[in-house]
């Protein structure tokens, strides 16, 4: 480290930060290296490999040890070598003096970014960090990019943290701050992946349709030129989020055969890669391909199961034909990751709500229709309705109460106008006709075609999962349904309608433990009385005084 009588002259502009950190102070310019002076095109090197000349330059900067060649580069191409080249990346931060990281803000942050990336838990340094705000704050007019670096790092430790809903405000203010950028700005390589960053925060909220816009916009700014490697990352984020909304075609037209799911561990491609990987399984599982699937979901590895999107493993494995024992195996791991997952899978995030209606519908596989019951009358649950009306309105037809399935329905479809309504989609729309032939004996031809159209047009076809066996004899003639057996995990019950007499009972076992005071509030014998709860059980399929009390509520 230079001792203080050799630092060269520092500039006002970049004191704030020097007074943070020691190291030599190398003078900073005022604004980055023109990134129009660095254009990215293509290269054919000795070994006849095209190479974009940006990564050529690198190397040609690399091996000649040349330091500041290198700090020039990294200023105007950082987040296109983070995902294309990570390992030539490391070298040339080794290229780099460790005291111009103290010395120059701009590349210290982008050093410690990266070496972020590699640690488990991808949290940058607080101290360079909280160094970099200082040296913002003390800007009159700092520039965007600068800022967008600093929302980076920022973003990064909300998520890693599982503290994604308290980024909300930083990633709204984010968007606002690209939305106004200075045009003459060049954005072309940050751009893409604070938008990223954003959209995946969205995604990990349930704030879908904004994290779709994230996305669409981080695609839009990578393919303004040559492509930057951050529009495939982009595009398989979406496509993952068009398939947890059921949308599998629209999914499945974004996925990539070069995909960097087989990226490397640990490094930021490696990171984002998964969520191609991810949304094919559910592309596979919604076209009942469930052996690609379970091919595909043997070979994920730890850091992708405890990553941030982890949690859509256990929402994958909820959607294949299981056994009783697994089914039961995947309750309890659900229930772990629910209990051990905290911030992750509260009921606000989508990993929560996502895995509350997996574990609904597990329990209703079982047959534990009280267990469902419980968690989808729980608080937490409670609160998010919205996202768990499919799960409602199969417990309802599981039931026999076909009316209350239609009804929830409905009022989807007429609370949720800023989204399309499950009825509208795959899983609805079989849903919906299942209710209404269960209720009525008939299905209106509008609905056969709602259903088979919503199956058919999104691909998908493992939502026939949710027809009973009469609305799949009615649908057979409208779908052409890929090869595979369709499993059949919930057995609907027929349309419940108790008696006047049956009523009694059920109002006299609610209000008397002992069939005694059954009998007495009845005024009929006891051996009266338990024929008459005998007879209730079956018709409401309850095998004790609590079930019946659980299955026939109003």
């Amino acid at each position: 480290m230079l001792t203080e009588s050799r630092r060269p002259e520092t500039s006002q502009d970049d004191q704030p930060f020097r007074t943070l950190v020691e190291g030599a102070a190398w003078r900073i310019p005022s604004t980055p290296t023109s990134r129009a002076a660095m254009g990215h095109h293509r290269t054919q090197v000795s070994t006849g490999e095209t190479v974009p000349s940006s990564t050529y330059d690198l190397q040609r900067a690399i091996g000649a040890n040349n330091a500041s060649a290198v700090a020039a580069l990294l200023q105007v191409h950082f987040y296109r070598y983070l995902a294309e080249v990570p390992e030539l990346l490391q070298h040339a931060f080794q290229t780099i003096p460790a005291v111009r990281y103290v010395a120059e803000p701009r590349l210290g942050i982008l050093h410690v970014i990266a070496l972020a990336e590699m640690r488990p838990d991808a949290i940058p340094d607080r101290a360079t960090v909280d160094a970099y705000r200082e040296w913002i704050d003390a800007k009159e007019a700092p520039l965007m990019h600068d800022v967008l670096e600093l929302r980076q790092a920022e973003l990064a430790e909300f998520v890693a943290h599982g503290c994604v809903r308290d980024a909300v405000p930083l990633i709204e203010q984010t968007l606002a701050d690209m939305r106004t950028a200075r045009l003459q700005e060049d954005l072309s390589d940050i751009a893409p992946s604070v938008l990223m960053r954003c959209g995946k925060a969205k995604l990990l909220i349930a704030d879908l349709r904004s994290a779709s816009d994230c996305f669409v916009d981080a695609i839009r700014w990578a393919t303004r030129r040559e492509e930057h490697p951050v529009a495939m990352l982009a595009r398989e984020h979406l496509a993952l989020v068009h398939a947890l909304e059921e949308r599998f075609a629209d999914a499945e037209s974004l996925l990539r055969v070069d995909s960097v799911a087989g990226s490397q561990p640990r490094t930021w491609p490696g990171r984002q890669g998964p969520a191609g990987m991810l949304a094919q399984i559910l592309v596979n599982i919604a076209s009942l391909d469930f052996l690609t699937a379970d091919s595909s979901l043997a070979q994920i590895d730890d850091e992708i199961s405890h990553g941030e999107l982890g949690w859509v493993l256990l929402h994958a494995r909820a959607q294949m034909p299981l056994s009783g024992i697994e089914k039961w195996d995947l309750i309890h791991r659900i229930n772990t990751q629910l209990s051990t997952g905290s911030k992750r899978t509260a009921t606000h995030t989508l990993a929560g709500v996502t895995l509350r209606a997996d574990l609904v519908g597990l329990y209703q596989a079982v047959d534990d229709l009280r267990a469902a019951g419980n968690l989808l009358t729980s608080p937490g649950c409670a609160s998010q309705s919205w996202a768990l009306t499919l799960p409602l309105a199969r417990q309802a037809l599981l039931c026999g109460r076909p009316e209350r399935a239609l009804a929830l329905l409905r009022r989807n479809e007429r609370d949720r106008q800023d989204a399309t309504p499950a009825r509208h989609l795959p899983s609805g729309a079989v849903l919906y006709a299942s209710a209404e032939l269960a209720a009525s004996g008939d299905v209106a031809i509008s609905t056969l075609e709602l259903a088979a159209t919503a199956v058919t047009h999104h691909h998908g076809y493992a939502a026939l999962t949710h027809a009973s066996t009469a609305l799949r004899q009615r649908l057979a003639p409208l779908i052409d349904v890929p090869d595979g057996p369709i499993p059949t995990p919930w057995a609907y019950r027929d349309k419940v309608k108790l008696t006047s007499r049956e009523r009694e009972v059920l109002v006299a076992l609610h209000a008397h433990s002992t069939i005694n005071q059954v009998a007495a509030a009845l005024h009929v014998s006891p051996n009266t009385a338990k024929t008459h709860v005998r007879a209730l059980y079956r018709k409401l399929g309850a095998h004790t005084r609590d079930e019946a009390l659980w299955l026939g509520q109003p």
